[in-house]
């Protein structure tokens, strides 16, 4: 609401102060000039009064139509304006009829019962721009409008009977040749004050939203106010200051017409173009959409067996608009992949037979460079004809190439995975924490043959020696229960004896060595079982017969070592030790272990004294070479006598290239792993998006899901959607860090702008890691913005599927879905009432206005009904000019009344059409009540079919609940 001085600045700047200025010169001016009579003959006045008269009635009638007409439920106070309005009129027609000169009607002209007239006509003038001017009067309808209307015109009646029967007893406010009497004076004077006041009101109303209303209105009670003051300067009724007072009173109407009844006009048509303008971007936006998203629309004639393909739709497969083929055969022979025909068409048979709410459906298409293309089409039946039968399917179609290379690639990986599982030389298999066997390779079965594996079955313990099995499963289950701790070794490794059974049943003996380590998947281990029997035969003939000790020592290509147990002093050491060291035996033969081994000293300690009490022992280090080397090792312990000395006896191998080999293994199944589980929670997230409904849904789905898709990393999703109203941030992983070692930002956009923007903050082991996280996140961020974007296109073909298209109402479809299931549930406590609606004449008005006019009307009904129904009832186009409507939980009485509400606004409602005015509309309504009725959807509307026609019958413009009586005719 304006201040009064921003709103006096406004209209003393504009035009309109203009215009008063220049009649508040002209008055002051006529004052300064000496009087005279404007009209010498009493005669020439009245046709000038007469015409000036008329012109104010026939302004103030339409101003008070204007009102009446331009809401749809008048409240009190516009009530009283337009009755005001009307009752002015009413009273300047009576003052030009009571002027000396016109013809008598009921009791004498004179100049006093003329002035009353005036003075009372004034009066109601100012009091309705009052009323305009107060602002809080309630908006709500008025209860009892018709009496407020008798009220006034029995005010109107009084007055008119206290002029015309009592005129001698009223005070005298003219006297023929003294002039104007004390009383008329102040009344005219006090008739000015309030027509200045009520323009200062004016300014400031916030009824009047619109500025220049408020300024036309405002002038027109200032200008009444001159008039008024021009009516207390006359001396005799054909002076200069009474025409001037006329001339301004004509000018004060002509404003208050200009602001009630043009702008009433105005602003509906540029509402309308504004809607127009809105909704012609709004399909230009979706336009650009399809296209940037690369998503295409189809359409599937059934009757005709032709498709029409959007031009996005030839986009994405490379053909120029319009040469895709139209005829559904021509698909089935030529574009579609002749594996994947005979399961589209089965898939698509079932959605049409109704056997499916949704059609999707992966399959190749042929582009246009004569390749198999893979794509997902997703589609929904959208009419039917008379008899249901399906005649239309409308659906999307998402290339999804990218995607299945992807897997493509990922299943190829793992199947390279497989291959070195199953050729690697040593015994590999899979358990869980029982040590049930899962999977295995050919390897293990050639060193357990002739024993049979059996997967599923066969327990690992079951191999091992009785009298090792309790302690090894002891051992195993300690270490199981370290669980992800630091303090866990990464691998659980010991030598074991296997006892076994053939099919004779005759039981072999072997040493292995099995290393365990846990994989990716929960609860499951990979085990590597190497036969170290001819090593352990060594041993212990090494320990048995310490004579043999040098020949054993000296020969073969093995690295051997004597080391004290106490000092760690080497003592002894072979050639191919010195070889692999570089250093000469003499220089060997000086060094200690902590020389050579990076192992901690008190870890050797502990390892000699375990060595000496078990007699052997077997680990793995890493030793150091003259040159600076550090090369990973596998030692092989035992205690060993020579001369009274008690030495430990090493066996070293280099398994640097195996160790390698281990962890590049183990690291590529971290990143398939990982792989995997990204694609494995992008696709979960990609289909729980596909099937919402709602974008709103959006939001829970991404916070639930991102995390899972990028674990072990810091992210943030940036959202601005539209159809959200306001900007989303999904964080997961903490705070993101200003100074990270990694980060990558992706944006999410569309030709029409961006959606988004993704920020992925990690850190990775090496450049392929890296390149790793930054296709993920370009991944991502592209299946979310199709996804965004197909939502969007899949929630306006739903809302299109529900809606007619002209009113906006329900239409059969969505009837025959939601009307049976309410009928079902009907009972005498909670019925349901169903009305069907059918516009009177509505082929008339046709044939005379023009279909236009037809449909203005269809809109102008479909409207009423939805203001006046609950939110829970339904209002549906049934077809043409029939409607049906359905009030769950509502009587029939009760249904009766909202029907009889509905059919009164509609009566009162209006349109211009050319030169004439269309109004006074009506329709005639059928009313039936479930169960009463009964629950079928079909008998009831047949049954309301029937009231239908009996109100018809009746006369039109009513509404008729079914009875018994109808049953016969």
């Amino acid at each position: 609401m304006a201040t009064l001085k921003t709103a006096l600045k406004h209209l003393l700047t504009g035009p309109m102060g203009g215009l008063f200025a220049l009649l508040l010169m002209l008055m002051i001016i006529m004052r300064l000039m000496p009087g005279q009579q404007s009209f010498g003959l009493m005669h020439s006045y009245l046709s000038f009064h007469s015409l000036v008269e008329l012109t104010c009635v026939v302004v103030a009638v339409l101003s008070a139509l204007a009102i009446f007409n331009s809401y749809r439920t008048l409240s009190y106070q516009y009530l009283c304006v337009g009755s005001l309005l009307a009752l002015s009129a009413v009273m300047d027609t009576l003052h030009l009829l009571s002027m000396p000169g016109m013809a008598e009607f009921f009791s004498t002209n004179t100049l006093d019962k003329a002035i009353y007239f005036w003075l009372f006509a004034r009066l109601c003038a100012i009091s309705a721009l009052l009323l305009l001017s107060l602002s809080h009067f309630s908006d709500k309808a008025a209860r009892f409008p018709r009496l407020t209307m008798m009220l006034f015109l029995a005010a109107g009646t009084l007055v008119v009977i206290a002029v015309l029967g009592f005129s001698r007893q009223l005070p005298a406010l003219y006297i023929p040749n003294q002039g104007l009497t004390l009383l008329k004076i102040m009344l005219e004077w006090g008739l000015a004050v309030l027509a200045v006041l009520a323009g200062i009101i004016l300014l400031r109303s916030a009824r009047l939203r619109q500025r220049r209303d408020r300024e036309m209105l405002t002038l027109a009670a200032w200008v009444t106010a001159l008039a008024e003051i021009c009516f207390t300067l006359y001396g005799s009724a054909n002076d200069e200051f009474n025409i001037l007072g006329h001339v301004y009173k004509a000018i004060s109407y002509i404003l208050i017409f200009r602001a009630l009844f043009l702008s009433h006009l105005r602003y509906p048509w540029q509402a309308l173009n504004d809607a127009r303008s809105r909704l012609a971007d709004q399909e230009q936006r979706w336009n650009l959409a399809l296209t940037g998203s690369g998503t295409g629309v189809w359409d599937m004639n059934l009757e005709t067996n032709e498709v029409f393909a959007s031009p996005q739709f030839h986009q994405m497969l490379g053909y120029r608009n319009g040469t895709m083929p139209r005829a559904a055969e021509i698909w089935h022979e030529r574009m579609f992949h002749p594996d994947d025909r005979e399961r589209v068409l089965a898939s698509f048979n079932e959605h049409v037979t109704g056997h499916s709410e949704h059609w999707r459906c992966e399959y190749r298409l042929l582009d246009a460079r004569q390749q198999w293309r893979w794509v997902l089409a997703n589609g929904q039946i959208m009419a039917f004809d008379e008899a249901q039968r399906p005649t239309r399917v409308t659906g999307i179609t998402i290339d999804i190439q990218a995607r299945r290379e992807q897997e493509q690639r990922l299943a190829e990986t793992r199947q390279r995975l497989q291959t070195l599982f199953d050729t690697t030389p040593l015994s590999m298999l899979v358990l869980d924490r029982q040590g049930v066997i899962h999977q295995h390779n050919s390897m293990l079965e050639q060193l357990l043959k002739p024993h049979e594996i059996v997967i599923g079955q066969d327990n690992i313990w079951e191999w091992v020696n009785a009298e090792e099995c309790s302690e090894a499963l002891q051992y195993w289950q300690e270490w199981q229960q370290q669980g992800d701790t630091a303090s866990r070794e990464s691998i659980w490794q010991h030598e074991l004896r296997m006892s076994l059974c053939g099919h004779d049943r005759t039981e072999q003996s072997l040493w292995t060595e099995w290393v365990i380590s846990s994989l990716p998947e929960e609860d499951m281990y990979l085990l590597l079982i190497e036969d170290i029997s001819a090593r352990r035969q060594a041993t212990e003939l090494l320990i048995e017969n310490a004579g043999l000790y040098r020949s054993t020592f000296e020969s073969g290509n093995a690295i051997k070592l004597l080391i004290d147990p106490v000092s760690g002093a080497v003592t002894d050491a072979n050639a191919a030790a010195s070889d692999y060291y570089g250093h000469s035996l003499d220089t060997l033969k000086t060094m200690t272990m902590a020389d050579i081994s990076l192992t901690p000293h008190e870890t050797r300690q502990e390892r000699a004294r375990l060595t000496l009490l078990k007699r052997e022992g077997h680990f793995e280090t890493r030793h150091r070479l003259a040159d600076g080397t550090i090369r990973d090792v596998e030692v092989f312990v035992a205690s060993i006598v020579i001369g009274g000395r008690t030495l430990i006896y090493e066996m070293v191998h280099d398994i640097t290239a195996r160790k390698e080999a281990e962890q590049g293994l183990v690291l590529l199944n971290q990143r398939l792993s990982r792989d995997g589980l990204h694609r494995q929670h992008l696709n979960e997230l990609s289909t729980r998006l596909f099937e919402l409904n709602d974008i709103v849904g959006v939001i829970p789905l991404l916070e639930e899901h991102l995390p899972q898709c990028f674990p072990d990393t810091r992210g943030e999703l940036a959202l601005r959607i539209e159809e959200l109203g306001q900007a989303h941030c999904i964080t997961w992983g903490g705070t993101l860090a200003r100074h990270p070692a990694f980060e990558y930002r992706q944006r999410l956009t569309t030709t029409t702008g961006a959606l988004g923007r993704m920020t992925l903050q990690a850190e990775p082991l090496d450049d392929e890691d890296r390149h790793r996280l930054e296709r993920m996140t370009d991944e991502t961020a592209r299946i979310l913005t199709l996804m965004l974007i197909n939502l969007r296109l899949r929630t306006q073909l739903t809302n299109h599927a529900y809606r007619d298209a002209l009113t906006g109402l329900y239409n059969r479809r969505y009837l025959n879905e939601t009307l049976p299931d309410l009928l079902a549930g009907a009972s005498a406590a909670s019925p349901v009432s169903l009305a069907l609606l059918d516009l009177d004449h509505f082929k008339r008005l046709n044939d005379t206005w023009g279909h236009d006019a037809g449909d203005q009307v269809l809109v102008a009904l479909g409207d009423i009904l939805t203001q006046r129904l609950r939110a829970t009832d339904i209002a549906c186009r049934y077809g043409g000019e029939e409607f049906i409507v359905v009030l769950p939980g509502a009587s029939a009485a009760i249904a009766m009344i909202r029907l009889s509400e509905v059919l009164e606004q509609f009566g009162q409602w209006s349109m211009q059409a050319g030169d004439d005015r269309i109004s006074h509309l009506t329709f005639s309504a059928g009313l039936v009540e479930a169960p009463r009725q009964g629950h079928d959807m079909n008998a009831l509307i047949e049954l309301a079919d029937r009231a239908l026609y009996s109100a018809k019958h009746a006369g039109r413009g009513r509404v008729h609940q079914f009875d018994d009586a109808l049953i016969s005719t």
